[in-house]
């Protein structure tokens, strides 16, 4: 049995503005997100009825979105290296306002992290979003993504310490 329509239009009244931020935060381009957002909702209802709305729906609702991301890069690399289309992703920047030298916003420090976590590779970037964004513990990514609860650790760690690097070398952190 199939998950019920209504149930997933439950789910993408409560749950979609936070899996369609996840799904651009993925794919970079609003083109791709929308894509994505659909590919998710689609492969829920084909889904034999496995929500428990107890748990953690948003964060089902995003591995899903992670897991077709995934396959979706796996294809895509794959296509490239048989017949290269075109040399990169359309990553859209993330302009700052011109503080006059002066502090730092809170909104400017929150772009500067996301173009950290944006250059991240997608091994390290998928655990950071599910575990931040996705509210997942280390076990739910693990179980999601279908590696050992060690391996979600490393990555988080690896991620961590190359965006504490990023952020140091564009001066955050300095006395």
């Amino acid at each position: 049995m199939a998950i019920d329509p209504v149930m997933a239009e439950e789910l993408a009244t409560t749950y979609g503005a936070a899996l369609y931020g996840f799904c651009r935060k993925l794919a970079f381009t609003r083109q791709d997100a929308d894509d994505l957002y659909q590919q998710t909702f689609l492969r829920l209802l084909a889904m034999p009825a496995r929500v428990d709305l107890n748990d953690t729906p948003r964060g089902f609702l995003m591995a899903i979105a992670a897991r077709i991301w995934a396959d979706e890069r796996r294809k895509y690399a794959r296509r490239e290296r048989i017949a290269p289309i075109h040399s990169g992703w359309d990553v859209e920047t993330v302009a700052g306002a011109d503080t006059g030298g002066g502090q730092l916003t809170q909104q400017e420090l929150q772009a500067d992290v996301q173009a950290g976590v944006n250059q991240l590779a997608d091994s390290l970037r998928v655990p950071v979003l599910l575990y931040y964004m996705g509210d997942l513990s280390i076990a739910e990514i693990a179980s999601e993504l279908h590696i050992p609860a060690g391996t979600v650790k490393r990555r988080l760690f690896q991620a961590r310490q190359l965006l504490r690097q990023e952020m140091e070398a564009n001066g955050y952190g300095e006395a």
